[in-house]
């Protein structure tokens, strides 16, 4: 990858090819070379520029001039500085930046920035090819579309969505087709999820997290930064040069986006809200029924226990008795009889208790397995 280094230190700027020549193609300069030049000469794909250059210009003005210079808008600008206050981060993203490191420089923080932008380009090279491959038919559909048409389009699309990751690609969809790219963070449940994960560089984090409470609509350059209670979306690249009304349509378009995507995180907060009442209910069911069944079985073991012992005292007592009524043999014999056959029907009837038992240890199984 092309690496443009602009630093007045010679010393930071000999770390940072030591550091970062081996992986990549960097050049440097002191910021005292005209810097559009240096854009035309070494054709960067990224530009490490740090902010006090000790010349008239700072480096928010040489980006600023590269912005400006419209062959040079995919080209990824990340700020090095000691300045690492909100409102310095802020200015730099404003003015250009992608990202923004603090000084002193640690290089595996570079390094995982820099992988990070190379996953970008891959991206965005490949939409490139999506493009153009959809260009004869998906383009000439969308221009026939109204605007209005695609937001209903979107609303009606994502009614039923409650997944995060489907939602945020619709909304990279929506966007696209605007000419635009997005970065995403939804609160949910009292939980912050920023997309797209992959790729989003720690600057644009920070400001999703700013967007928790600043103002509705907030500009920064090209940029422009949406905000509600459930949402905040950063839309990159939007086209400054283009006439006050289409600027205005596209801020009250996605406005509106914003306004379904709220709707649509309302319904996916009940969808959690509705489950969790649900799971609750049925781990209540399951430890009543659990109870329940466990008395049960101590009633019918009791019950048991119960019936057995006074079908043995009876037979014991009819035993006893036969001794003084006077019964011939057959008579004793067919008594005892009796007697034994009354003890295996109860035998039976107990027998149920364990089939019953057994159901109910299923019945438990299969509640335990709910979910």
């Amino acid at each position: 990858m092309k690496i443009l280094s602009v630093d007045d230190n010679p010393q930071n700027r000999a770390v940072l090819e030591k550091a970062l020549g081996k992986q990549h193609e960097i050049t440097s300069s002191d910021g005292s070379e005209p810097i559009l030049a240096l854009m035309e000469m070494h054709q960067p794909q990224v530009v490490l520029m740090d902010i006090m250059l000790g010349t008239d210009y700072t480096g928010y003005d040489l980006v600023k001039e590269i912005r400006g210079h419209g062959a040079y808008n995919e080209c990824e600008i990340i700020f090095i500085s000691a300045l690492t206050s909100s409102e310095d981060k802020l200015n730099a993203y404003g003015c250009g930046g992608d990202d923004y490191i603090a000084k002193p420089v640690d290089f595996q923080e570079l390094r995982e920035k820099l992988r990070r932008v190379e996953l970008r380009i891959s991206e965005r090279d490949g939409l490139k090819e999506m493009y153009e491959l959809a260009s004869n038919t998906a383009f000439t559909s969308m221009q026939q579309a109204s605007e209005l048409g695609e937001l209903v389009t979107f609303f009606t699309d994502n009614l039923e969505v409650t997944d995060l990751g489907i939602l945020f690609n619709n909304i990279k969809l929506y966007f696209a087709n605007a000419g635009v790219n997005c970065c995403v963070e939804f609160r949910v449940a009292g939980e912050y999820h920023q997309f797209p994960k992959a790729t989003m560089s720690d600057l644009e984090r920070e400001i999703l997290e700013l967007g928790r409470s600043a103002k509705r609509i907030v500009p920064f350059g090209s940029n422009l930064l949406f905000n509600s209670p459930s949402c905040s979306m950063l839309i990159k690249g939007i086209h400054v040069d283009d006439d006050d009304e289409v600027i205005g349509r596209l801020r009250d378009n996605f406005a509106i986006l914003l306004t379904i995507v709220d709707s649509r995180i309302d319904f996916i907060e009940e969808q959690i809200e509705k489950h969790n009442i649900r799971q609750k209910a049925i781990n209540n069911l399951k430890s009543q029924l659990t109870d329940d069944f466990a008395s049960i079985k101590n009633l019918c073991q009791s019950q048991d226990a119960q019936i057995s012992k006074l079908v043995n005292d009876l037979s014991q007592a009819v035993q006893l008795k036969i001794i003084t009524l006077g019964l011939d043999e057959e008579q004793e014999s067919e008594l005892m009889g009796l007697v034994d056959e009354t003890k295996e029907v109860v035998e039976e009837t107990l027998g149920l208790s364990f089939v019953l038992e057994d159901k109910l240890k299923n019945i438990t199984e299969r509640l335990k397995a709910v979910e």
